[in-house]
């Protein structure tokens, strides 16, 4: 593999295992992602529709 590729696989694998630090912790979902409207329709509107799917059960 060239070092490009080195590169990519490692900034892959550090999202990968950042990722499944905060699933594995209970971190707080952010804000901006309890809403359906993308972040740039929220920062313009100041609208948020709830999304009803990323409830943790507890």
């Amino acid at each position: 593999m060239s070092k490009n590729m080195w590169i990519l696989a490692a900034l892959i694998s550090v999202l990968v295992i950042a990722s499944i630090y905060r699933e594995q912790s209970g971190m707080k979902t952010p804000d901006h992602l309890k809403c359906k409207e993308s972040m740039f329709q929220q920062m313009f509107t100041d609208q948020c529709t709830p999304r009803s799917g990323i409830q943790k059960l507890q």
